[in-house]
């Protein structure tokens, strides 16, 4: 009998790094319609009372704090973890396939009222659980598929492109088959409908790829089986200086970075009629720099420093949010410039795509760094509890622009708004008025809104992004250490200890 050849070390890494990296375009996808389009579908589907809103973004904000505060828990829980399957697989399936379940439950019921936003708050502390289960675990098996630099830069690389191709996905298409003339089934009800099924079931499909395909590779740090705690937890989150530094950043950055989103959709109905596909050009020009970014970086690291990437990354980001600010202000908004406005949001959208996402590459690739930095200092890795860290900025983050949107959103009177729009695509769901009806209705709806409305929008959308971007550069560079030289140099010094 034949015995099997060893595949080589080269190989194993090559088919990890894609069995890996692909199925992170499920995941983010899936993330994408909850995190983003959450509360849009809410408003564009349910009639909410000013209080409701309230309630509702009360609720999110506090959840989405716990959200935070419960992924170094689970970061500790994915230590502990000891299977004949490894410690991150288990986790990475149970999450993704529970999530999927929870997200179909929160964007198919038909519950309305005080009712609704009870449900809402129940099934919001599912997702976070189970999303958090799956999260944790899959970024935290990306260091254990290689330590040697260009490697991991590589897999980080490809890692943020394909999540980033998901979530641009997402955040592209669901506009066009939840809302206007080629919502799914004639309304946003079922459109919403079709697409968190189709999410859901790529979502588990990415992960069981991940979880049958991933092996693990003859380098691969040894697990230990010290179990960690909590007190260990926050040793390590509290000792390791530079990891504290970029996390402030990583908070910063997300709450930025997504304010554009945030309000992005309704900024577009507002200024350009209910018309999902308008709001899909905007995302393909963002998601063209995004992704020639992600897929560039490599090559970019080899000749650049992180030092002179930022730079540039902050200077486009400005750039592209003050030309957003100035041409939606000064250019007027009429039908004979109507084709000018679009031409110009979809450059601006392509300056700060590209901005963005290369500021997000330089912190990731810094964040990573601190596992090394933390293992120089202690000998000890943890990257599990690390990379625990990642997830709960953007949580946080996520946290601080609800109550943002929150307040914006009541001063405003936007709840009035899209209370009728909603009114009128139940409506169309039960298919009491047909298309042209409909459209009439929300033309009429829009078209009612105060011109101040749009103004405190675009604000929202631009001025408070470039504070709050920019103080995350000031940071990076007045506290961040490990630049390339240093990072070489703690190698050197770990290796020269085994």
């Amino acid at each position: 009998m034949m015995m099997k050849t060893p595949l080589s070390e080269a190989t194993v890494f090559k088919r990890n790094k894609w069995a890996y990296t692909l199925p992170g375009f499920g995941r983010d996808a899936a993330y994408t319609l909850f995190a983003t389009y959450v509360l849009t579908y809410v408003l564009f589907t349910r009639a909410v009372t000013p209080e409701q809103f309230a309630t509702l973004g009360i609720i999110l904000a506090i959840f989405r704090v716990w959200d935070a505060l419960n992924d170094p828990i689970m970061g500790g829980i994915v230590e502990n973890t000891r299977t004949k399957f490894g410690k991150f697989k288990p986790w990475i399936l149970i999450g993704a396939v529970t999530n999927a379940g929870v997200l179909i439950a929160m964007f198919t019921n038909r519950v309305e009222g005080w009712a609704f936003v009870w449900l809402f708050a129940v099934l919001y502390l599912l997702w976070d659980i189970t999303w958090t289960m799956n999260d944790i675990a899959y970024w935290s098996m990306l260091p254990s598929l290689t330590s040697e630099p260009k490697s991991r830069d590589s897999v980080t690389s490809m890692a943020n492109l394909f999540a980033g191709i998901g979530a641009i996905a997402a955040t592209g298409l669901i506009p066009i088959f939840t809302n206007g003339e080629n919502a799914i089934g004639g309304s946003s009800i079922s459109g919403y409908t079709a697409v968190v099924i189709f999410i859901a079931v790529t979502l588990v499909i990415s992960q069981i790829i991940v979880c049958l395909l991933v092996k693990k590779t003859s380098d691969a740090k040894p697990e230990k089986e010290e179990k960690v705690g909590l007190k260990k937890m926050f040793h390590v989150i509290f000792h390791n200086d530079q990891l504290l530094w970029v996390t402030l950043i990583m908070l910063l950055y997300n709450l930025g970075s997504t304010l554009i989103t945030a309000f992005g959709v309704n900024y577009m109905y507002l200024s350009f009629g209910y018309n999902g596909f308008l709001v899909t050009i905007f995302v393909a020009f963002w998601a063209i720099a995004s992704i020639a970014i992600n897929a560039l970086y490599p090559a970019f690291a080899a000749k650049f420093s992180r030092k002179v990437l930022s730079k540039l990354a902050v200077i486009m980001t400005v750039v592209g949010y003050t030309m957003f600010f100035l041409g939606g202000t000064l250019i007027p908004n009429t039908e004979a410039l109507k084709t000018l406005n679009v031409a110009l949001l979809c450059l601006e959208a392509f300056i700060i795509g590209f901005g963005q996402s290369l500021f997000y590459m330089v912190t990731t690739i810094c964040l990573t760094n601190t596992i090394e930095y933390n293992q120089y200092k202690t000998g000890e890795r943890d990257e599990a509890i690390i990379f625990s860290l990642r997830p709960f900025m953007a949580k946080m983050g996520s946290a601080l622009q609800q109550v943002v949107i929150t307040i914006v959103y009541i001063a405003i009177g936007m709840t009035t708004l899209t209370s009728g729009i909603a009114e009128v695509e139940k409506n169309a769901n039960l298919q009491l008025i047909d298309e042209t009806s409909k459209a009439d209705q929300i033309a009429s709806l829009l078209n009612a809104a105060p011109a101040s409305m749009v103004l405190w929008l675009r604000i929202c959308m631009t001025i408070l992004p470039i504070i709050l971007i920019g103080c995350a550069y000031l940071v990076m560079r007045k506290r961040v250490k490990i630049d390339e030289k240093e990072y070489n140099r703690m190698l050197d010094e770990i290796a020269k200890r085994v």
